[in-house]
């Protein structure tokens, strides 16, 4: 059984966690769940609700879409992170690669516990405009997002009303 100070270091280690405060770490420690993972383990599947963040104490994960390995995360890695901000689908598989230990964050969990401090929703949403911003600057044809300000072509408004002379 992992302290509340091992679980605060772990979830620290999730991106989207990395800037909120120890005192709001602490409160999400205790809501985290450990749960032991065996070799072979399916943690959920492509369509699954995305539901809860994972983060690897021990063992290795593979993530998957289809037959393709997206990534492989191991000790201190997170994945499923969207979970904590999005209710899509997962996307892709999660399956255990060793046996070992996951900590998991449900995202109702989550937000009963950032109900209480706007503190904790801004931070993360501070880390999804920072990745947000990476998007657009590395790879601006699949971002789809407005630009900031005014477009310098931008066409002057026109009155939809005549104008009386």
């Amino acid at each position: 059984m992992l302290t509340a100070v091992e679980r605060v270091l772990i979830l620290k280690g999730a991106d989207l966690l990395a800037g909120v405060g120890p005192r709001h770490l602490l409160g999400l420690a205790h809501l985290a769940q450990e749960i032991e993972i065996a070799r072979g383990q399916t943690l959920y599947r492509d369509e699954d609700p995305a539901d809860a963040l994972y983060l690897v104490v021990e063992g290795r994960v593979r993530l998957s879409t289809g037959e393709r390995t997206a990534s492989e995360v191991g000790p201190g890695e997170a994945f499923g992170t969207w979970a904590l901000v999005d209710d899509s689908r997962r996307g892709q598989s999660a399956v255990a690669l060793e046996d070992g230990l996951v900590l998991s964050l449900r995202r109702s969990d989550f937000y009963e516990e950032a109900a209480g401090d706007v503190t904790l929703l801004q931070e993360v949403i501070r880390v999804l405009a920072q990745r947000l911003r990476a998007l657009v600057t590395d790879r601006p044809e699949e971002a789809r997002v407005e630009p900031e300000g005014r477009p310098d072509e931008a066409p002057e408004p026109q009155d939809e009303k005549p104008r009386s002379a």
